[in-house]
């Protein structure tokens, strides 16, 4: 909740002293008429970020930059929340050396880190690729005809919002000042990425270095302590309602646990596994691992509640460490930007304007899709006898 106030609150107070719409205008002036070439680009560079690090959090902190951006070339917010969304979780699903996921499970199934990286090298890049056409797709559909987005009345209030200054802005000489909050904006913006990559960084330190960035940018573009405060109250106020659905959805989970109905839940699930043929037992670790997932949707914390009960299964049924590792990471990422108990998720699409009725429309088919490939690649890797390296 906490997050959502401030990271949003944040880059809403960037937009009113100028900062963001001047960085729009100059990258769309860059690009021409070359601006399909941003989505490709933001999906591999997001994806490969998630894959080797593991941080689908950050789509958080993308979302605010590439709204205001898509909603200028002419996309909707669908655009902009798929683009920052779905390659940094599913990068984080198909992840190659991702800590929080690939490295505890190796770590629990006594495997070598980081081994057999080659098997999930392909389906990253095959994944990747598909992220890429789905989300061009809609995108193109969307600027040939408006009218068709799902978001076409929302997103007129929004571009008002966001880019009432655009007109103006275009081919301007900007304030010296401006442009140095500008600059300013885009190195503490590196580092805030840098140091949630590398130092793992909470939802309190990002709160916290947003804030941070927001401040430091206004007072080098000339506002007042008391114009600070001001656009960080009407910031707040915008995102309010965001954080409170933050704190619902987060709700239900710590309510499953502490009510202990999540330790039965795996007990169960490690029966209907064991239960399995040999050939299907990978593909109902996906489906399991996919459906826990709406009760623990933390990586990390799932594999540490249920791989050490699932790791003796799979040596009972016969199927060997790595590929249960592999199942069951891909199954936590499939699902955690489709439950809403999700809280970085549901943080992400109240920052994108999109609501979930919404996202569960348009990213359903591409769910079912990413399924069949994950349970595809589950049995393929039972078939090779992937692993255990």
């Amino acid at each position: 909740m906490v997050l959502t106030l401030l990271v949003g609150g944040a880059v809403i107070v960037l937009q009113k002293i100028g900062v963001v719409d001047m960085g729009i205008n100059m990258l769309v002036d860059k690009l021409g008429r070359r601006t399909e070439f941003m989505i490709p680009i933001l999906v591999l560079v997001f994806g490969a970020i998630c894959a080797f690090i593991g941080t689908p959090e950050l789509s958080i902190a993308y979302i605010p930059i590439i709204l205001p951006l898509m909603l200028r070339l002419g996309y909707d917010s669908m655009t902009a929340a798929a683009t920052a969304i779905i390659p940094t979780t599913l990068g984080f699903a198909f992840g190659v050396t991702a800590p929080t996921n690939v490295g505890i499970g190796h770590m629990i199934t006594e495997l070598p880190m980081f081994s057999g990286a080659w098997y999930r090298i392909i389906f990253w890049c095959f994944v990747m690729a598909c992220v890429i056409a789905y989300i061009l797709r809609h995108a193109r559909r969307v600027k040939a005809s408006p009218e068709s987005s799902m978001m076409y009345e929302d997103d007129l209030r929004l571009r008002e919002e966001l880019l009432s200054k655009d007109d103006q802005n275009i081919a301007v000489d900007y304030d010296p000042r401006l442009k140095m909050a500008g600059l300013a904006t885009l190195i503490m913006f590196l580092s805030v990425i840098s140091s949630i990559m590398i130092f793992g960084l909470g939802f309190n330190a990002i709160s916290g270095l947003f804030m941070a960035m927001a401040i430091v940018a206004s007072l080098i573009a000339g506002n007042s302590l008391n114009q600070i405060c001001n656009n960080f109250n009407e910031a707040m106020r915008i995102m309010l309602v965001g954080a409170l659905i933050c704190g619902v959805a987060r709700g239900v989970s710590v309510m499953l646990d502490t009510g202990n109905i999540m330790d039965t839940l795996v007990h169960y699930l490690a029966m209907f596994i064991s239960g399995l043929p040999g050939w299907a037992t990978s593909v109902g670790v996906v489906i399991s691992q996919a459906t826990f997932n709406f009760l623990v949707p933390s990586g990390s914390g799932q594999m540490l509640v249920t791989l050490p009960i699932l790791s003796p299964v799979a040596d009972l049924v016969g199927m060997n460490q790595q590929v249960l590792v592999w199942s069951s990471n891909v199954a936590d990422g499939l699902s955690n930007i489709f439950f809403p108990t999700s809280g970085y998720f549901i943080a992400a699409l109240v920052a994108a304007r999109v609501d979930y009725i919404r996202w569960v429309k348009f990213y359903f088919p591409f769910f079912i899709f990413t399924i069949f490939v994950a349970c595809g690649g589950a049995i393929l890797a039972g078939m090779i006898n992937y692993g255990p390296f």
